[in-house]
């Protein structure tokens, strides 16, 4: 069976149309892109799904320039020739799921008028035309014939996620992290990835807070809430370090060299990366100053480590500050609530048993 992964909605026709609609006109000039199309006919719009071989995804990559980890760890202008060379996902496939939804955009919006005159189109009683060097699918979402563009779910892998990951009862420490990148990207995966530390890592404010409450601690039951309000700083403190090594470690695993707020604004376009960099060089360079300026960098980025050490120490410093004085008030109040309760439900006994 063919995977379609994207598709494309197209609003139906309120009548029969006496030639080639724009819509006929789109499916052919996707199947002349390399692209496998089937036309599905639904009650409110029409379907048009979209599948390619990875010949055709791999050229679009190499068309984009695409950047891609190599064997030997470096980051090079992905190769169709070259595939050997380049780093493989962890399910097997070369392209993760976002560099292949952006490939298929790619060659979606890659279609142009290359003609010399503008070309006209027809949906129903609308006529409008084609201009040159313009995108065929872009016209088509301006003039509302194409209505959305969307990836499809592959219903084998999300029946196998279904059933190793949401119904999985044995073991709710466990996520198959790495196919759910393959499957549903970096954003949703560090999302998952996240939660599941999160979740692990309760346990133990929480097995603190359940023996401040359940132990007597006597005489010193009065520095507990304040002993415990440090536990949770240091606790929140340590998790967010270790979540960043962590983070770390799954962006290098799935070969992504660039942070995570990066990766939300390139998403966002979800448009072909297309890097075109215009650098003025110097004529003159003076290699002199190159051990001058590492020493300067190097100096920048001590300070810049150290003056984070110092905002976190004072952030700390002023919450306990803050909330200390609060804890142990209502420790003391506390303990002497308790006390006077005790007094009070002692003296109502001791009337009872006196009548």
């Amino acid at each position: 069976a063919t995977d379609f992964e994207v598709c494309i909605v197209v609003p139906k026709l309120s009548r029969a149309a006496t030639g080639e609609d724009c819509v006929a006109s789109l499916v052919r000039e996707l199947e002349g892109a390399g692209l496998l199309v089937e036309r599905v006919r639904g009650v409110p719009a029409e379907f048009i799904k979209l599948s390619a071989s990875m010949g055709i995804l791999g050229r679009a990559a190499s068309e984009m320039q695409m950047k891609k980890l190599t064997c030997i760890g470096m980051e090079l202008q992905f190769e169709w020739e070259q595939v050997a060379a380049f780093v493989r996902q962890p399910d097997g496939s070369l392209f993760s799921w976002r560099e292949r939804f952006t490939c298929f955009r790619y060659l979606i919006y890659g279609i142009v008028n290359k003609t010399n005159s503008e070309i006209s189109l027809k949906f129903d009683d609308k006529e409008f035309y084609w201009k040159q060097n313009e995108s065929l699918l872009r016209r088509l979402e301006d003039e509302g014939v194409v209505k959305l563009v969307f990836p499809l779910h592959e219903e084998i892998k999300r029946k196998q996620l279904l059933r190793n990951w949401a119904l999985n009862w044995h073991d709710f420490t466990w996520q198959p992290i790495d196919e759910v990148y393959s499957y549903f990207g970096t954003k949703i995966a560090t999302y998952f990835a996240f939660l599941g530390m999160y979740t692990r890592w309760l346990f133990f404010p929480a097995v603190s807070g359940l023996a401040t409450q359940l132990i007597d601690f006597g005489s010193f039951q009065w520095l507990v809430l304040p002993a415990f309000f440090i536990f949770v700083i240091s606790w929140a403190v340590f998790f967010l370090q270790f979540w960043k090594r962590k983070n770390s470690a799954l962006l290098a695993r799935w070969g992504i060299n660039y942070s995570f707020a990066e990766y939300k604004a390139s998403a966002n376009e979800l448009e072909p990366i297309r890097h075109y960099l215009s650098i003025e060089r110097e004529e003159e360079k003076n290699f002199d100053d190159a051990p001058a300026e590492k020493r300067r960098l190097q100096r920048n980025e001590w300070s810049g480590v150290l003056l984070r050490i110092r905002n976190n120490a004072i952030i700390v410093l002023g919450i306990i500050c803050l909330q200390l004085p609060f804890e142990l008030a209502y420790a003391h109040l506390y303990e002497k609530t308790e006390t006077e309760a005790l007094s009070i439900i002692q003296g109502l006994v001791e009337r009872c048993l006196s009548f």
